[in-house]
């Protein structure tokens, strides 16, 4: 049975809702993303409106590019979600939450996720999911990985 989660303390980004109720109860990666750098380094408008469903457990953090100039790192999480419900769930939670949607597919057998977001700091932010070690359809290892994207 699938309930239909709130997102009453969660900003949207003041945009349209999404045209599809989100699966389940979300939670912001808030916590987990401002392990990845020093804060402030991910603006509060892109970190806290990345959504997870409720019961994502973080397994491992990595910054990318700790001495440069521009942020890539990302989160590895654990859930009992199948990734068909993960792929269904973000490809929900991430337009409600302001996030603009351009890649949900299957590439090479791995469920992948790309949505793009401005930030306050002036730059534009990617935040892309995979399931980067498929265990089966029984349970998601997935990635969570976000990018500060610079035009220069």
């Amino acid at each position: 049975m699938v309930s239909i989660g709130t997102l009453a303390a969660i900003p949207s980004g003041g945009q349209k809702p999404a045209q599809i109720p989100i699966p389940g109860s979300a939670t912001t990666a808030l916590p987990q993303l401002q392990k990845l750098g020093p804060d402030g380094q991910i603006p509060r408008n892109v970190a806290e409106t990345v959504l997870l469903p409720v019961g994502m457990v973080p397994t491992g953090y990595k910054n990318l590019n700790p001495q440069g100039t521009t942020f890539d790192g990302y989160v590895l999480y654990r859930s009992t979600m199948t990734p068909p419900q993960v792929l269904a769930f973000f490809k929900a939670a991430l337009p409600d939450a302001g996030w603009h949607l351009y890649n949900a597919s299957v590439t090479k057998g791995q469920d992948v996720i790309l949505a793009s977001k401005a930030g306050s700091d002036g730059f534009y932010w990617e935040v892309g999911i995979k399931d980067p070690f498929p265990s089966g359809r029984s349970r998601s290892n997935l990635q969570l990985r976000v990018i500060q994207i610079s035009f220069s």
